[in-house]
């Protein structure tokens, strides 16, 4: 058990990590967040490093997760925390709204997942 949620820990590492990316790639050329004590080169330079340095530690933690469960399951947990991550954080920080369409895409995405998933599930139950 130790190991499986090792691994699961290892994609959710991944899906914010991509999420971050995301994020840092938006702040290049955002607006949103006023940063009046840096230049514009000054911050795009440290944005482009975030979203090398986050591409990077996602890979990273990725790879690792597909090391110890199938691909399906750690590409789809991955996707999904990103998807999660990535709605909140821009919510948050660049007051993008979240229509009830997303809200209703993001739970038919966890559905997916957890179907996808359901067969280790059961696997497991039938081991122990």
């Amino acid at each position: 058990m130790e190991s499986r949620s090792r691994y699961f820990m290892h994609c959710f590492l991944a899906g914010c990590f991509a999420s971050s990316a995301g994020i840092s790639a938006k702040l290049i050329s955002s607006t949103a967040l006023p940063t009046p004590l840096l230049s514009p080169h000054i911050r795009t330079g440290l944005c482009v490093t975030s979203l090398i340095v986050c591409n990077v530690l996602m890979w990273l933690n990725f790879t690792t997760a597909m090391q110890g469960m199938r691909t399906v399951t750690a590409t789809s947990t991955t996707t999904t925390v990103n998807f999660v991550v990535s709605g909140v954080a821009g919510q948050l920080l660049f007051g993008e709204v979240l229509s009830l369409s997303w809200w209703v895409g993001i739970s038919l995405i966890i559905s997916g997942v957890i179907l996808l998933n359901s067969d280790q599930i059961e696997e497991k139950v039938k081991t122990q």
